[in-house]
């Protein structure tokens, strides 16, 4: 994925944050901080972005202790936004 649609990515789920439902919001929420992190991690080298993505989810899904329906839906709302 390239910076345009990291970028892009990040401004679909500002959209989200703004219009979505609650459970919608909290999940464009979360995923914002995770976007912005690995835009930062990958300016040098943007093709890395949606590996890094999925690699500080990966890590850290499980940690943040979310219930099964808020994992599902961050994960669903990440593959609306990939589509």
């Amino acid at each position: 994925m390239s910076k345009t649609n990291a970028d892009t990515l990040y401004n679909w789920l500002l959209e989200q944050e703004l219009t979505g439902d609650d459970d919608r919001r909290f999940y464009s929420s979360y995923l914002l901080g995770h976007v912005s992190l690995a835009i930062a991690d990958t300016e040098e080298n943007p093709q890395q972005f949606y590996e890094r993505l999925t690699q500080g989810l990966e890590s850290t899904l499980p940690e943040d202790k979310l219930s099964e329906k808020d994992i599902e839906g961050i994960h669903a709302l990440l593959a609306e936004a990939l589509k």
